[in-house]
């Protein structure tokens, strides 16, 4: 009779067990539902942003191709590959640093020529 008891008492104790190993199971399941939701519902608040950053991207590298790989035309074979991009950029950079001031001010000429041009209904 203690005997039964005792296998009672295990059996209980199995089913206890396997009862919490189910619940952290589901936790972790729900867990893993709401991340993949947050996830998703990130990606969407971001897809605009991104996709104008990409759009932003494309045009500066294609101006990029127009006005300076055109202008140094036969010097270059081809198109540049990105390091030698990133050696001519970081080039031009000094020269804009060292004429800031002269750069800025032909930045606001032009863009009120292009107000003046296309003036506001």
């Amino acid at each position: 009779m203690a005997n039964d008891k005792f296998t009672e008492y295990q059996k209980l104790v199995d089913s206890i067990e396997k009862q919490k190993k189910k619940s952290q199971v589901i936790e972790d399941h729900v867990k893993a539902v709401q991340l993949r939701k947050n996830t998703q519902i990130d990606f969407r608040k971001n897809n605009p942003l991104r996709r104008e950053r990409t759009h932003r991207l494309v045009q500066k590298g294609a101006l990029f191709e127009k006005y300076i790989e055109e202008h140094l035309g036969e010097s270059i074979s081809g198109h540049l590959e990105p390091e030698e991009s990133e050696v001519l950029l970081d080039v031009l950079s000094d020269i804009l640093k060292k004429n800031k001031p002269y750069i800025m001010n032909q930045l606001k000429i032009k863009k009120q020529k292009k107000k003046e041009a296309h003036p506001k209904e």
